[in-house]
């Protein structure tokens, strides 16, 4: 024990998601050290980048926080609904599991939102909650899982759309990617805030857009320009033809467009 290293911390966060995230970037930008520890191979990003350090520095080594924030995940309440009675049994994190319409095992019966677990977000357990109500009445909906936004309202904020770059790889589809980084649009500089970053992914023959990352402020808002344009098809020749008020964090998709089709 007298050999491994010793560190001091503000903070310890157990847990790099949306919830671990935020904690920590929080109390960084108030002027604490933290340290996030993950078991997965990879921290996010947002921490790594706002003062916070990968658990991998750490697998040899001993930590002293003032405080622990503990956040690997939820856990939902279902223990309090005595789910046998009706016929259901929870994982051990208490989620129920569902068909494509939002239904359990027991047909008359729905769940939606964080009790199904993966995204468990506010935006897409709403609309879960909508499409298992049009099922239950009979009315034609079905949910596009591809188009569903992801934020996380950390400092800066990070969302994305569609595909990533490590799943087109798996999937051997071939794509290009354009960039643009707020340094280089005039509302960032206004702003006082130029980190972040918009990358777009597409099909190079085609132009059609597979994906949206975004991260920096406003990124959970205009990540919603790259849904619609994703939910008609689109290619990214429409931001390239697309006139964007100016100056506004939206022309990143015009810059970012141009960027990936002098690529070709």
């Amino acid at each position: 024990m007298q050999d491994m290293q010793e560190q001091h911390y503000d903070l310890v966060v157990i847990g790099s998601g949306p919830a671990g995230q935020k904690g920590a970037i929080n109390a960084v930008k108030m002027g604490k050290r933290v340290a996030v520890i993950e078991r997965d191979g990879m921290v996010g990003g947002a921490s790594v980048h706002s003062g916070t350090i990968p658990s991998k520095t750490l697998r040899a080594g001993i930590l002293h926080g003032e405080a622990l924030l503990y956040s690997v995940g939820r856990q939902a309440n279902t223990d309090l609904l005595n789910l046998a009675s009706a016929g259901l049994e929870a994982d051990a994190r208490g989620r129920l599991k569902v068909n494509e319409s939002f239904e359990t095992a027991v047909p008359h019966i729905y769940a939606a939102g964080d009790v199904i677990g993966f995204p468990a977000l506010a935006a897409t357990s709403r609309e879960q909650g909508r499409l298992a109500t049009a099922h239950m009445f009979g009315a034609p909906a079905k949910q596009e899982r591809h188009l569903l936004p992801y934020g996380i309202y950390t400092i800066p904020e990070i969302a994305m759309i569609g595909e990533t770059e490590e799943q087109l790889t798996a999937e051997k589809i071939p794509y290009e990617t354009g960039i643009a980084r707020y340094e280089e649009i005039a509302k960032a500089g206004m702003l006082g805030d130029e980190t972040g970053m918009l990358k777009l992914l597409f099909q190079p023959k085609t132009l059609q857009l597979l994906g949206v990352h975004a991260i920096g402020q406003g990124a959970t808002d205009i990540i919603h320009i790259g849904q619609a344009t994703m939910a008609f098809g689109g290619t990214i020749e429409y931001f390239r033809d697309a006139v964007f008020n100016y100056p506004t964090l939206a022309e990143a998709y015009k810059i970012a467009a141009l960027n990936g089709l002098n690529k070709l």
